[in-house]
């Protein structure tokens, strides 16, 4: 892998396969990059962002949001620049184990982070923040998340997307705590726990609520949380 992944720009050829929209924002990634040194973070040339995110597009998360693959640090995990609206410009962690949620609100905060993880030998992954950025167009990430919801093949993508919500849309919350889909309800269960507020009772409650054990437990500890901050002052 070279130290310098903008040295290799890509083939106009290859990315006509990539819409506008992925074309000008992976110039824009490279012209970013262009003379930095980036050994060990794992990073694709130009070409091999092309090839891998055309490779990825049978997945709902790049097919959907335009994906670009940054990096293949052969872990079957990947950073992904998306490009459609209504996380354009984001950077989400693509995980094969289900933990896939943005990571970075931009391309900077992946850069910086790569950098920190090159200089201390570490992965990339340990920099990722404990909590996703909110994404601006909180109406764009619900109506992202009920459509793929919708879909059968696409349903568990919407967990990904659960991360970025504000958690201030009542009617969008009680929809996901309440799904069939317990991997819905437990995703949610999971951020009200991270971010309880005492506004947020009865939707960690509908969670704890839930027919499946697994999302039920989660629930039940967002219900704690929400009591506990609540008890702290924290409303």
């Amino acid at each position: 892998m070279s130290s310098d992944p903008s040295s290799h720009p890509h083939s106009p050829e290859l990315s006509e396969a990539l819409s506008e929209a992925a074309r000008q924002a992976l110039d824009a990634y490279l012209a970013r990059i262009q003379g930095q040194d980036f050994s060990g973070a794992s990073l694709l040339s130009g070409d091999d962002i092309v090839r891998w995110s055309l490779d990825l597009r049978s997945l709902p998360i790049p097919r959907r949001l335009d994906g670009l693959v940054l990096d293949d640090p052969q872990t079957s995990n990947h950073h992904l620049l998306l490009t459609a609206p209504p996380l354009a410009g984001a950077v989400l962690y693509l995980s094969h184990d289900g933990d896939s949620r943005v990571v970075f609100a931009d391309v900077e905060g992946f850069l910086d982070a790569a950098r920190r993880a090159a200089a201390d030998d570490r992965e990339l992954e340990d920099f990722h923040p404990p909590t996703s950025p909110s994404a601006d167009d909180q109406a764009g990430v619900g109506v992202l998340i009920r459509s793929l919801l919708a879909s059968a093949d696409d349903e568990d993508a919407a967990v990904a997307f659960i991360p970025s919500l504000d958690l201030r849309d009542p009617e969008l919350l009680r929809e996901l705590a309440s799904h069939e889909n317990f991997f819905v309800a437990e995703a949610l269960a999971v951020e009200i726990a991270k971010r309880p507020t005492a506004a947020l009772r009865e939707i960690a409650s509908m969670c704890a609520a839930h027919a499946h054990p697994q999302a039920a437990n989660a629930g039940q500890r967002a219900v704690t949380a929400v009591e506990r901050s609540t008890r702290n002052g924290h409303l």
